[in-house]
């Protein structure tokens, strides 16, 4: 069962609007995958932000049809539902995400991990090619109208820690905190595994100035007071409060560190997000207050 106002492993909150898709997803009675996340940048830190992932086969035998439930409970546009559902067929794993914040986020990702497989077969004695990875579309239930849809590629030249740290610095993301802390990161993720265990992502959003990038450190098996020097860094890049950032690390610091992500967001702005070990979950049946 979900733990309705903190997750177990890291302490962080979720509320209500999160819960509530949480419980949509309980209702669903599968095993699923939940995985938290925490935002910084200028002047801020947001923890109220999971991603619940889930085989798509756990949406029954006619996935289409339960998107469109969640889609209908969510206030999800139909152009966005539209995008999803044409897509369907060719994923393999559905992630339902929530962000708070001021307008509060509503995300569904397709993954499609067979197209990976397919393409680091056929890089063996050709020219690697960019795959699609991830196509997420984005809302807020009481603006429909600002929905976004989010691609994230896994570019042919963005493969191998050399590669990866030459996308972390070209105009764009060069000098970013987050890109900064990512390249300090991988620097010490690359020291536990193998070069082409790490995977990077160049993220790029319909109608948006946002481009931003997400680096995928889970075969590392980093913790995250390995890197706790590089977050304190970023905060002070960000002018975040010290003693709120020592009270999460605190509490963070046992968690595995999965992925940063980072960049520049729809505003703009830099960022950096810190996703955390996947923790192994089972509905229940029934929806939960």
């Amino acid at each position: 069962m979900i733990a309705a106002e903190s997750d177990e492993l890291v302490g962080l909150t979720i509320g209500p609007a999160g819960r509530r898709l949480l419980s949509m997803i309980e209702l669903l009675d599968v095993p699923f995958g939940l995985e938290r996340s925490i935002k910084l940048g200028q002047n801020f830190i947001n923890e109220d932000r999971f991603l619940a992932i889930l085989h798509k086969s756990s949406l029954g035998t006619n996935p289409e049809a339960r998107l469109a439930w969640f889609a209908g409970k969510l206030g999800m546009p139909d152009d966005m539902l539209a995008i999803l559902v044409a897509r369907l067929a060719d994923a393999d794993i559905v992630q339902f995400g929530y962000e708070g914040g001021a307008a509060g986020v509503y995300k569904v990702y397709l993954e499609f991990p067979a197209d990976v497989s397919a393409a680091r077969l056929a890089a063996t004695g050709n020219a690697p090619s960019d795959v699609l990875v991830h196509l997420a579309v984005k809302w807020q239930a009481r603006l429909p109208h600002d929905a976004a849809t989010t691609r994230y590629v896994w570019p042919a030249d963005a493969r191998g820690i050399a590669a990866i740290n030459v996308r972390l610095a070209m105009p764009g993301f060069g000098g970013l905190p987050s890109a900064v802390a990512a390249r300090a990161i991988v620097e010490r993720a690359r020291r536990r595994c193998e070069d082409d265990q790490i995977f990077f992502l160049e993220v790029s959003e319909q109608g948006s100035v946002r481009r931003s990038f997400d680096v995928n450190l889970y075969a590392a098996g980093l913790a995250v007071h390995e890197v706790e020097a590089t977050l304190r860094t970023l905060a002070r890049a960000y002018d975040l409060e010290n003693q709120e950032l020592e009270r999460l690390l605190v509490r963070l610091e046992s968690a595995t560190l999965g992925h940063i992500s980072g960049g520049l967001g729809r505003n703009g702005q830099d960022f950096a997000t810190l996703y955390f070990g996947v923790s192994g979950r089972k509905g229940t049946g029934r929806e939960h207050a």
